[in-house]
């Protein structure tokens, strides 16, 4: 069930968080194989790939730089959302599940205070 010393809050919060973060990683890769592709897609990759390690350590540190760094993949969808019909349905769903990510993230740090 959960883990060792932790709630059930924190445990649902740190599962959607993990779901989420993998998700934003997929669409992201997903991108790459588009047609439509936009050529600067792969750049959110290198944050998101880098806080991998930190994630699943559960570093707060991890947390913090990441919620600024979401501002890429955030960039990226809203700006396709906006300039390219071809990949509108891709772009609302990373900006959704970047929003998740963001909330989650929020959450887990106001829960380890």
């Amino acid at each position: 069930m959960a883990e060792k010393g932790l709630s059930r809050d924190h445990f649902l919060i740190r599962s959607l968080l993990l779901a989420t973060h993998a998700i934003v990683l997929a669409l992201i890769f997903a991108a790459l194989i588009l047609p439509a592709y936009p050529g600067w897609a792969w750049l959110p990759l290198i944050p998101l790939l880098a806080s991998v390690p930190g994630i699943i350590r559960s570093r707060i540190h991890t947390y913090r730089w990441l919620m600024m760094a979401l501002a890429l993949p955030i960039a990226l969808g809203l700006m396709e959302l906006v300039a390219n019909p071809a990949l509108r349905l891709w772009s609302a769903a990373l900006v959704f599940f970047s929003g998740i990510l963001f909330f989650c993230l929020t959450l887990n740090l106001r829960s380890s205070r």
